[in-house]
């Protein structure tokens, strides 16, 4: 193998690492996505609450 054929080979191998989909499977998961929202929803919540009771 020539200097040229692995300089190519190894700039290959960064391009595709740059731009990886192994982070991304194609599903939506729920489950992550309320867990993430909880803590906003009850905020959002406890807010409403609060000015429920002032009025």
């Amino acid at each position: 193998m020539t200097h040229m054929e692995i300089k190519a080979i190894e700039d290959a191998g960064r391009s595709s690492m740059v731009w990886s989909t192994e982070g991304y499977d194609g599903q939506t998961h729920y489950a992550d996505v309320f867990k993430a929202l909880a803590p906003a929803l009850f905020i959002l919540a406890a807010a409403a609450a609060l000015m429920l009771l002032i009025l």
